[in-house]
């Protein structure tokens, strides 16, 4: 096992550079040669594809808490994973929430980093408040103080502090959903198969609030539920920093290690 170049609050520019270019779709030799720039004393000809890829992981979540690590944290952290649907990066308004949870009811959580800023934050949670029943802000302890003069105070927040995340606040119920925002998060196909419409203001003149947001949350489970079952199904064989590329590729985690 490779020893830690750099502690975790010692990081310089052009390992943080070097980081960002991982991606689980290299090919070996693209590998090595990024991991040469870290390591360029050492000598990886006799590494596997795999051994190549779990010193990235490991570079990761050792050293460099980036969203990839929070994305992970976050996954490991939420228990009954077979009991609810989730998926990554949806479009909501104009922002793209982290993540959400659909079951009996609809989670957001949005992710912020330590190398992320929160100059956006207060118009996402705007967002996603119109889409979603619950909600979340996922940070690095370091903006935890400013966050919470940014975020309503029905939105939880999960700390990241020392490798670990923590729930400062659970989140209420949300009251501010827009029904109209909903139906346009759903394809042309979708709504017409729900309510026979493509036409939303007949949808919104024609069913309850109430029932639109039931109807979207069934909508959403099915939308992404294949994709889910997929990652639980091959969790054990995927590197924690890669779960969102197998989430949305679903391709088996043995063809991007091994060949």
């Amino acid at each position: 096992m490779l020893e830690p170049i750099l502690s975790h609050n010692n990081k310089s520019n052009s390992f943080s550079t070097t980081l960002r270019k991982y991606n689980a779709l290299e090919y070996s030799s693209k590998l090595t040669s990024l991991l040469n720039k870290i390591y360029p004393k050492k000598d990886f000809t006799d590494y596997t594809k795999f051994d190549l890829h779990k010193i990235f992981n490991d570079l990761f979540i050792n050293n460099y808490w980036s969203e990839e690590v929070l994305k992970f944290k976050l996954f490991d952290k939420l228990e009954d994973k077979k009991n609810f649907t989730g998926a990554f990066e949806i479009p909501v308004a104009d922002s793209r929430v982290d993540f959400i949870t659909i079951n009996g009811r609809t989670t957001s959580y949005e992710i912020k980093s330590e190398f992320d800023n929160l100059s956006k934050l207060k118009k996402q949670v705007n967002d996603y408040s119109k889409a979603f029943e619950y909600n979340y802000v996922v940070l690095d302890v370091k903006h935890k103080r400013r966050a919470e003069r940014i975020i309503p105070e029905y939105y939880g927040i999960l700390t990241f502090r020392n490798g670990n995340l923590y729930q400062s606040r659970k989140a209420l119920l949300n009251k501010n959903i827009q029904s109209k925002v909903q139906l346009s998060l759903l394809s042309k196909k979708e709504l017409n198969k729900a309510f026979s419409s493509l036409n939303e203001q007949e949808i919104l003149e024609s069913f309850e609030s109430k029932q639109i947001n039931k109807i979207f949350k069934d909508i959403l489970r099915n939308r992404y539920s294949k994709k889910w079952n997929f990652l639980l199904d091959n969790q054990h064989n995927i590197l924690p920093i890669d779960i969102q590329f197998f989430f949305k590729t679903n391709i088996n985690p043995l063809d991007i290690y091994y060949h």
